[in-house]
């Protein structure tokens, strides 16, 4: 296998660092040792800035926005629970007092539609709020 200097170059940070393994060391080392002038380059280079982290500008309130928006995402989904929860209480109740054969049925399926609408909303928000918070692949 010929090692060549873009192979030298990917692990050149691992070795500057002493992650490297013995064999990478001895690798890297008997590469350097054949062409001196790539070490110069890699020596003189500032190979540190390689390791260092990008540095990230976060705005002084970052923390507070971001909690601002999670309670939002997680709060915006209440008003179609409570509706729905409200809605199907009043289908319940529609069907328990109206127990007689004699009262027509159309009060509570309407109650119950609308119950039914709401945990239909309520439940699509759901999901596109935990796809919005949830990480992906």
């Amino acid at each position: 296998m010929k090692i060549t200097r873009d192979v030298v170059t990917d692990l050149w940070p691992v070795y500057q660092t002493g992650e490297a393994s013995a064999d990478t060391r001895v690798l890297v080392e008997g590469f350097l040792e054949q062409d001196p002038e790539f070490e110069r380059l890699l020596r003189e280079d500032d190979s540190a800035r390689w390791l260092e982290p990008a540095p990230v500008q976060l705005e002084p309130d970052h923390e507070l926005k971001a909690f601002s928006r999670a309670r939002r995402a997680i709060l915006a989904r209440d008003w179609p629970l409570f509706l729905a929860i409200l809605f199907s209480c009043f289908a319940f109740g529609r069907i328990v007092s109206d127990t007689s054969f004699d009262v027509s049925p159309r009060n509570f399926i309407v109650t119950a539609a609308i119950a039914a609408l709401f945990w239909i909303v309520f439940f699509v928000r759901f999901v596109k709020t935990l796809r919005k918070l949830s990480p992906r692949p």
